[in-house]
C-alpha cells in the first residue's frame, strides 16, 4: 500500500449519518455551525467584502481533510458562478489547518503536500456562465458523480453566488417582454417562460432527495436595513436579491421543502458584517528586515451571525489573515424570536 492511501479511509467507514464537525466553536448546546448534518441547506450571506467565500473555504477543509486531521475525507463540489474560487487559496488554508493540528504526521511519515494533494482531489469545481448552465450542472451531477466519484460520498455542494446572474436573468426577463409586446399585435403572446432560478432550485432539490448532501448557498447582500432592537449592535442585516426565495425552516422535518417551487428551505442562516480591517503599518515598505515583516500579519475581522430555523442565534468572529481562517466566539450571544418576519 502506497503512502499517500494511508490517508484515504474507506467512504464506508465514516458516513455521515451523525453530525460531522467542522471546527467552529459553539457556546450552546445547538450546535449551530459546530457540526452539520447530512441535508442541511445553510445560507451565507453578506456584502462585498464580508468573507463569505472564506466562511466557505472554512467549511470545505473540513470536508475534504482525511478523518485523522479532523476532516470528514469526502467531495466537496463548488459551482463557483462569480469566477473567484481561488484553489491556491485553499491549499494555503489547508496548510495551516494542518500545521496547526496535533495529529500532524513527520514529514518521513508522509509530507504535508502529499496530504494536501490527498484532500484537494475531493474538490471538483465547475463554471457555469448563465442560470440555465448553473441547473443544467446540478441536473447532471448526479451522473457526473457515477461516472467520475462512483466510491465517493458528495458531502457538501457549494453555489458561490446563486445571485451572480441575477441582472443577467432580469435582462434576459425584459428582452422576452419587449419581444411579446412587439409581436403582440400580430401574434400571440407567448407564455412566460419559467424562471431560470425555478430551475436551478428544482435540481438542487431534486439533487438534495438523492444524495443529501450539505448544501452551502452564498447569497450576495445589498443595501444595510435597519435591525430589530434585540440583535446585537455588532450584526447588521443587508437587503438582498434573493431573500423571498430562502426560507429558514425546522430541521425536524424529514423532506421539509416548501411546496412552492419558488422556495428553498433553510437550516442555517449565516450573516457576516465587517468588524474592522487592520493594515500594515505605514512603514513596512521602508523597512528592508524580512524576518521584521514577516512577523506582521494584516487581518481582517468579520462578525459572524449564525440563526438557525429553531430561532436560535449565535455570534462568532472570523479573523482572515494571509495563511489562516481563525473562528472563535465573540462576546455576545442571542436568542432570536421573530426577528425573520420583521425582516
Amino acid at each position: 500500500m502506497n503512502s499517500s492511501s494511508h490517508f484515504v479511509e474507506s467512504l464506508d467507514e465514516v458516513r455521515l449519518t451523525s453530525p460531522a464537525p467542522t471546527s467552529i466553536p459553539t457556546t450552546t448546546n445547538h450546535l449551530h455551525l459546530s457540526s452539520l448534518h447530512r441535508g442541511d441547506i445553510i445560507e451565507i450571506q453578506g456584502p462585498s467584502g464580508s468573507g463569505k467565500t472564506h466562511l466557505l473555504y472554512y467549511l470545505i477543509c473540513s470536508c475534504i481533510l482525511p478523518l485523522r486531521f479532523g476532516g470528514w475525507n469526502k467531495v466537496s463540489v463548488v459551482f463557483d458562478t462569480d469566477g473567484t474560487f481561488d484553489i491556491r487559496r485553499l491549499q494555503t488554508l489547508l496548510q495551516r489547518r494542518l500545521t496547526n493540528n496535533n495529529n500532524l504526521p513527520s514529514e518521513q511519515e508522509c509530507p504535508t503536500s502529499q496530504v494536501i494533494s490527498v484532500a484537494l482531489r475531493n474538490v471538483h469545481i465547475f463554471r457555469p456562465k448563465s442560470s440555465l448552465q448553473l441547473a443544467a450542472g446540478l441536473v447532471n451531477l448526479s451522473s457526473y458523480h457515477m461516472s467520475n466519484l462512483p466510491t465517493s460520498e458528495i458531502a457538501l455542494l457549494a453555489i458561490d453566488s446563486v445571485s451572480a446572474f441575477y441582472w443577467l436573468d432580469c435582462f434576459a426577463g425584459e428582452q422576452q417582454h419587449t419581444r411579446a409586446h412587439l409581436a403582440s399585435h400580430t401574434t400571440p403572446i407567448p407564455a412566460p417562460s419559467i424562471n431560470p432560478l425555478q430551475t436551478v432550485l428544482t435540481a438542487l432539490r431534486t439533487f438534495r432527495r438523492s444524495h443529501y448532501p450539505i448544501i452551502v448557498i452564498v447569497n450576495w447582500g445589498l443595501t444595510p436595513i435597519s435591525r430589530a432592537s434585540s440583535v446585537s449592535a455588532a450584526f447588521q442585516q443587508h437587503r438582498q436579491h434573493l431573500s423571498s426565495f430562502l426560507t429558514l425552516m425546522n430541521r425536524t422535518r424529514s423532506f421539509p421543502d416548501l411546496n412552492d417551487a419558488m422556495h428553498l428551505s433553510l437550516t442555517h442562516r449565516v450573516t457576516l458584517n465587517l468588524a474592522r480591517v487592520v493594515p500594515f503599518p505605514d512603514s513596512m515598505a521602508a523597512n528592508n528586515d524580512e524576518q521584521w515583516m514577516a512577523s506582521l500579519r494584516r487581518y481582517v475581522d468579520i462578525h459572524v451571525h449564525v440563526k438557525t430555523a429553531v430561532d436560535h442565534a449565535e455570534l462568532l468572529l472570523m479573523r482572515i489573515s494571509s495563511e489562516q481562517v481563525v473562528i472563535t466566539i465573540a462576546d455576545d450571544t442571542h436568542t432570536l424570536g421573530n426577528e425573520e418576519g420583521q425582516q
